[in-house]
């Protein structure tokens, strides 16, 4: 995943550049031309693209926070004990997870998983 928000970055800086030697090679040296009042294509592109990655970065930041959130695990087994456990909501993957001790758990078909929900 951090490879691509790298790739994409690199993509838009190479985009960025190739854009900004284009404009500086068809300028006359002077202007003769009054300036005018408004806001420029440079000041639009720099915004959208400060934009685009500041919303990439929260993004990514509320997933990877979604992920370490510590969720209670409820084992029921075959013969009715219980077991609890608890582990990060990234490492739990159908009917396999590991704790946070780091104790790989694969459960049964005949065992009962419950995902219990935390107070915050």
């Amino acid at each position: 995943m951090l490879t691509k928000i790298l790739f994409t970055l690199a993509v838009i800086l190479v985009v960025a550049l190739v854009f900004r030697v284009k404009t500086t090679k068809g300028k006359p040296i002077a202007q003769a031309a009054p300036t005018r009042s408004g806001v420029s294509a440079a000041v639009v592109a720099y915004t959208l693209l400060g934009l685009v990655v500041a919303v990439s970065a929260l993004v990514f930041v509320l997933h990877w926070q979604d992920q370490r959130e510590i969720i209670n695990i409820q084992v029921t087994g075959g013969q009715g004990e219980t077991t609890r456990y608890q582990a990060y909501k990234k490492d739990v993957d159908g009917r396999r997870f590991t704790t946070i001790e780091g104790r790989a758990v694969d459960l049964a078909a005949s065992d009962r998983i419950e995902i219990l929900s935390t107070p915050d």
